[in-house]
């Protein structure tokens, strides 16, 4: 059984510096999430941007070369909806 005393006696020096560390790590993670989560949103709304961009130019007579520009498109849409899927699902993962 331990005493009054023995409870309130403060806690090791080295022990007070692991829990400051850990409550640090702890503290910082949301951060790296928080960027990862808006840096994907970001991506996945490029992709949709340029998806209706490209959808639109298409419609104008003026265009010269559609061919280049829906490869273009694509391309752009393709790797940011890529990039922007897979840094949700390592979100999701966590």
């Amino acid at each position: 059984m331990t005493t009054r005393r023995e409870k309130s006696k403060p806690q090791k020096p080295q022990m007070n510096k692991q829990l400051e560390a850990a409550n640090t790590e702890q503290k910082q993670e949301p951060k790296v999430n928080q960027r990862q989560e808006k840096l994907a949103d970001f991506l996945i709304d490029v992709a949709k941007y340029v998806l209706t961009g490209v959808v639109i130019t298409s419609l104008f007579n003026d265009v010269s070369n559609k061919t280049i520009l829906y490869v273009t498109g694509l391309f752009i849409v393709v790797i940011s909806l890529t990039i922007g899927l897979i840094l949700t699902n390592k979100r999701k993962d966590k």
